[in-house]
Parts: C-alpha cells; sequence; structure tokens
C-alpha cells in the first residue's frame, strides 16, 4: 500500500486551486491504494474501486455512471448491477437467499473446511432483497417450523461495509445462511406457473387440524297469517344452517443430494437452475394434488393409478381431490361421452354444478357454484385442449370474431370460462381412471369446477434448507411444505370422460 508521507505546502496549493477541501487529493490517494492490492484483494474489492472512480469523476465535474428518467414528473434513478440470470432478468430475492447458502455450503465441502468469502456487492444485494423489502425476515425454526427468533442484519451490514469479514463462528452469522426460510418469491412463482394452485383460496393454520367455519342453506321464509289474539300460536322459527369443514395437515418434502464436484463449476450459474427446477416442482405436484388428489391406497381404485398399489409416498395420496368429486363421489356429476366430444355436454357439466334439485323449497335455499362462468375453470388434457381450438364455434372469424382459433392459435375461454390445460391433466382409460400400463390411456377428459368450493389450508410455508453431508462429500437441498386441501360440498365439480381423441 502507497506511504503517507505527511502532507507539504504543496498538497495546501492544490487544494486551494481545487476548492473542495482536498477530495480529489484523498480520492486519488486511496484509488492508488486500490490498485496496489493482490489480485486475489483486488477481486474483493471491485464494488469499493467503483465508488472510488464515481466519486472521482463526480469531484472533477463528472457524474457516476448512472441514468435518469422522469415518470410522473418523479426522478427515478437505474444503477445496472451484474446479477441477471440466463435471460438477462434481475436477480430476486430467492437468488441472493440460495447464492449466500450455496456460499456457506461450499466452504464445507473440501477435505479442509474453509470460509469462503462472497463479493461485497452479492451480501448488499442479498441485505436489500431479505431485509431492506417487504416480505418475511429470515428466521431460525425448530423441528416443528415454528420459529424460534428473527434474524437481525447487522452482522451482515457491517460486512457490507467492511468493518470485518464473514466469520461463520459469529454469533447469529453462520445460521443466517443455513436454514434461512425461501418463501416469498418461489410461492409466488409456483402460484403464477399453476393458475389452478392460485385460484384456490387458502388459510392460515395454526394447528395440524384447523375447523374452517362455512355458510350452510339459507334460513327457510314462512308464509304465516295475522296474530289476533294474546294467546295467539307463536310462528315457527327459522334456523340459519352452519357448518365447518376439517383442514389436516400433510406434508410434502424435495430431498436433493449433490457431490462434493460441484464446487469445481461457478457457484452462482447453479442458482438460476435450482430456482428454476424446484419452482416447477412445487407448482406441479401441489397442482396435481389438488386436481388428482385420491386417499384410496390399495392395488385397485385409485383413479390415478387403477391397477397397481401406488407407494406410500405418492403426492396424489394426501387427500381427495376435484376430480375425485365427480368420479367417485358424486358420480351423477360425470359423463360418458364413449366417442368424440359434444361440446354441449360442456355446459351441461357446468349445469351440475348447481346443488339443488328440481325440488322447489331446496332450489331456493342452496348455492349454485356455477353461476359466474368467469369464477369457473375448465381443466383439460393437452389432446382435449387442441381438440376445443379446432370447434366450429371458435374457429372462425365469422363465429369467433378476431378472437378466432385459426388467427391466434389458442383458446384462453370456452362459453366463458378460462381454459386450464396443466401437464398433470392425463389422458385416462374408458372408466375415468388412469392405468399403470401408459398405452391403455387413451381418452381424453374435462373437468368443470369452482375453485372457490374447496379450501387449501396452509400450516407450514414452503421453505428450503442446505447443509453438508460429513464423511461423503455430498451436500443437501431441503424442502418442506405442510398443506391441506378440502371442498365445501359435493357440487362445487363435474366432468366428462371417456372422450375419444
Amino acid at each position: 500500500m502507497a506511504e503517507d508521507k505527511g502532507r507539504g505546502p504543496e498538497d495546501e496549493e492544490d487544494d486551494d486551486k481545487e476548492g473542495d477541501g482536498g477530495a480529489t487529493a484523498v480520492l486519488t490517494r486511496l484509488a492508488t491504494a486500490v490498485e496496489g492490492l493482490t489480485t486475489a484483494q483486488a477481486k474483493q474489492s471491485e464494488e469499493i474501486e467503483r465508488r472510488v472512480n464515481d466519486a472521482l469523476a463526480k469531484a472533477a465535474g463528472g457524474e457516476p455512471k448512472t441514468t435518469t428518467k422522469t415518470i410522473e414528473h418523479a426522478p427515478v434513478i437505474e444503477v445496472s448491477d451484474r446479477f441477471v440470470d440466463g435471460a438477462g432478468k434481475p436477480w430476486t430475492r430467492s437468488d441472493f437467499e440460495l447464492s449466500l447458502m450455496l456460499f456457506e455450503g461450499m466452504g464445507k465441502i473440501t477435505a479442509m473446511p474453509r470460509q469462503l468469502t462472497p463479493p461485497e456487492d452479492l451480501v448488499r444485494g442479498y441485505i436489500h432483497h431479505v431485509y431492506e423489502t417487504p416480505g418475511p425476515r429470515p428466521a431460525i425454526v425448530d423441528d416443528k417450523g415454528k420459529i424460534v427468533r428473527r434474524l437481525d442484519p447487522a452482522p451482515l451490514l457491517e460486512w457490507a461495509e467492511g468493518k470485518r469479514a464473514m466469520d461463520s463462528a459469529e454469533t447469529g452469522f453462520g445460521l443466517q445462511l443455513v436454514g434461512a426460510q425461501y418463501i416469498r418469491d418461489m410461492w409466488m412463482a409456483a402460484r403464477n406457473m399453476d393458475s389452478l394452485v392460485g385460484a384456490i383460496r387458502e388459510v392460515p393454520m395454526t394447528d395440524p387440524t384447523t375447523y374452517v367455519p362455512i355458510s350452510g342453506e339459507v334460513p327457510e321464509m314462512l308464509f304465516v297469517g295475522e296474530s289476533t289474539s294474546a294467546s295467539a300460536t307463536a310462528y315457527t322459527t327459522s334456523k340459519t344452517p352452519s357448518n365447518r369443514v376439517t383442514l389436516t395437515a400433510k406434508k410434502f418434502t424435495i430431498q436433493q443430494i449433490w457431490s462434493g464436484e460441484l464446487n469445481e463449476d461457478s457457484i452462482v450459474a447453479f442458482t438460476p437452475f435450482l430456482r428454476e427446477m424446484l419452482n416447477i416442482s412445487v407448482a406441479a405436484h401441489l397442482g396435481s394434488a389438488y386436481y388428482n388428489g385420491d386417499e384410496t391406497n390399495a392395488a385397485t381404485g385409485n383413479i390415478n393409478l387403477d391397477d397397481a398399489d401406488p407407494a406410500d409416498t405418492k403426492h396424489y395420496l394426501a387427500w381427495d381431490g376435484i376430480r375425485h368429486d365427480w368420479i367417485v363421489t358424486t358420480t351423477a356429476n360425470g359423463k360418458d361421452m364413449a366417442a368424440a366430444l359434444d361440446p354441449k355436454e360442456i355446459l351441461r357439466a357446468r349445469g351440475k354444478l348447481n346443488s339443488s334439485d328440481d325440488d322447489v323449497d331446496n332450489a331456493v335455499t342452496t348455492i349454485n357454484w356455477g353461476k359466474n362462468a368467469a369464477d369457473l375453470r375448465l381443466i383439460c388434457t393437452w389432446d382435449d385442449y387442441l381438440n376445443l381450438l379446432d370447434l366450429d364455434d371458435v374457429r372462425t372469424i365469422d363465429k369467433y370474431g378476431p378472437g378466432a382459433t385459426i388467427v391466434t392459435g389458442e383458446l384462453a375461454r370456452i362459453n366463458g370460462m378460462p381454459i386450464v390445460a396443466p401437464s398433470y391433466a392425463s389422458k385416462t382409460e374408458a372408466d375415468g381412471k388412469a392405468s399403470t400400463t401408459e398405452a391403455s390411456n387413451t381418452k381424453g377428459q374435462i373437468t368443470v369446477c369452482n375453485p372457490q368450493a374447496y379450501v387449501g389450508g396452509v400450516r407450514r410455508d414452503v421453505q428450503l434448507f442446505f447443509d453438508r453431508i460429513q464423511r461423503t462429500d455430498q451436500f443437501l437441498f431441503e424442502l418442506y411444505t405442510r398443506r391441506a386441501f378440502t371442498r365445501f360440498g359435493t357440487a362445487g365439480a363435474a366432468g366428462i370422460y371417456d372422450i375419444t381423441i
């Protein structure tokens, strides 16, 4: 580092000429000192050097390399950084969380554990996204998912300001990285990737079993005569029915083990990949559990595996889902098409969501789940969706206007109902159930449901943990969540099966 020999008259003369109290001279010395660092130190000081250069430019009458634009007369400063994913999109909170967890874990993979120090700008980004923006704060949880204490950003802030290096031995420091929760960005991504999951209402669960009160039938209004004497018979009372449904939390997990050879590659490069895979998995499996759920765990009978005993860890065994409602629970709500789809059957399926029957008294007191088309979801296999694109009613401009499928190649709604064709809505056998023999699953299937007829529970939100497995040169990612699902009644869904496609 450059030696400071004190200040002389020349320095004071320079200060007078600059008129800035010697700021330029000090910054120049600091820049020289930074340039004199070793290669390893210089890499860790890139952010400091950038700040020095910006300050020098400003002192010389220039400006830092930022751009300013005006939105509704309010100046907005945009400063770019190097943290972008493969598509050029800025990192999110989850990227910064996972990156620092990787730094902590990678230091333990080698035969002689060592502390890997992340770049200062990475730590600064972590602090901003995790502590300085709205959202849940990182916390230490016990084995039951209960928060023991929330973590304080002070140690990281001190490191980011150059006061001390990261040290996993510091109290409350290593634990900030190993076991940090991974909630907001991941769960939002899961909902955005799966429109069925996002459409089902959720309630927080404070206990493993939660009772959700729901409204029942409306009270009956009676026609009566006038009371004409003091001893007149009291009118018959009407009660307002109510009920409750039970949510029981079920546990889901993803366990991933990686070899120590991962340290030969770039740590940061794995972050978008890991995040994307976990997002896709959570979205697909939770959506499938809502849609395909069937608690039948036997050699025959499960709607997802009709002729084999499913493994006890299959996600669809957690609860009875939406398809189960009309295939098993209320078979009258299912239609055996036994031919190519007749579009009129879609409207007939919607009509079955009216839980009343032909009895007048029942009709005025019960719920019609099919009343509003926009509230419904038409869930179908990919093959069924392609066939819907070719329906006469939506294919040509003269019948469907500029949204005709021959023009757009897509169909968002039919009869006002949003269409969903998720990967977990698969073809089945003629009875509407899936066979263990894939070649036997050749029939299409369509479900019309109202997501508001169902409720999901969240006992433990999505959490991600990271740690090293000793003596095997491996490290472990663990994802956990505890969820529940149930229905309000028996008329929330109807369907069409055995569709020739």
